[in-house]
């Protein structure tokens, strides 16, 4: 073959495939694409998926007005417990209440003698953004399309809206972190290692599109665990934490729905 001739590239071919047979093929030759799965179905809502915890009840607040949702009887808030539901009727099926202690979020069942949840330690910003990259690993991941703001405030990172972020000391073990926050209609509590680097458990909530908040872990109704609540101004989820020396879980026990449309 007479050297700078141009040789045509099908007679090329059949040498360059027995060259590169065997020993000399890629090593990171990729795996072939992975088989279409068929799509997902939509998520379901999250007081129809759970639906409500027997014995229990959430507060609704409508302006000055509370509104008893479920079963239930002492009332809970950040801070304080008491009062109690009224025979009056209100939305969405509920009772009102009276007496009720500041922003009431929960009704523990009859014949439990709930502890007053504690005002949390005060959480680092640094805490806050740690909290905000972990919601949103556990969150449904954002589209393809979604705006970045790498100037985001701690709580906002990746469009997720952090609403609490709750210390949580535990007997035996290093301290947990409780948060929860929202993203495109779509709520996650997770418990976080005492550094919030690493998710040890989370819950994943359907249909609530905050702003979120969570109610201070307490024990509630006198059983092993401390319970809490991720709500908005339309679900309350219960949530229960099982705390142990060695091992850290959350578990959802039910929810309810009010939607503000409701009839007054």
């Amino acid at each position: 073959m007479r050297i700078g001739a141009r040789v045509p590239i099908s007679r090329l071919l059949p040498l360059f495939l027995l060259a590169c047979r065997g020993p000399c093929a890629p090593v990171d030759d990729p795996a072939p694409p992975a088989a279409a799965l068929p799509d997902a179905a939509p998520p379901a809502d999250a007081a129809a998926t759970l639906g409500p915890a027997p014995g229990w009840g959430a507060v609704f607040w409508r302006g000055e007005t509370g509104v008893m949702v479920g079963e239930g009887t002492t009332l809970v808030g950040p801070r304080a417990v008491g009062g109690g539901a009224t025979t009056d009727a209100g939305p969405c099926g509920g009772r009102r209440v009276e007496n009720a202690p500041a922003h009431a979020v929960l009704a523990v069942p009859a014949g439990a003698l709930p502890a007053a949840p504690e005002k949390a330690p005060v959480v680092s910003a640094k805490i806050v953004e740690a909290a905000a990259w972990r919601l949103d690993e556990a969150l449904p991941a954002q589209g393809a399309f979604a705006p970045l703001d790498p100037d985001a405030a701690p709580p906002r990172q990746r469009g997720v809206v952090v609403g609490s972020v709750i210390k949580q000391r535990r007997y035996g073990g290093p301290p947990v972190y409780l948060a929860v926050g929202a993203r495109d209609c779509t709520a996650a509590a997770v418990l976080l290692d005492s550094a919030a680097r690493t998710v040890l458990d989370a819950v994943v909530v359907p249909g609530v599109c905050g702003p979120v908040r969570a109610l201070p872990p307490a024990e509630l109704d006198g059983q092993d665990g401390l319970e809490t609540a991720m709500f908005d101004d339309e679900t309350v989820v219960l949530l229960r934490l099982e705390l142990q020396p060695a091992t850290a879980a959350l578990a959802a026990l039910g929810a309810w729905r009010c939607p503000r449309e409701a009839a007054q």
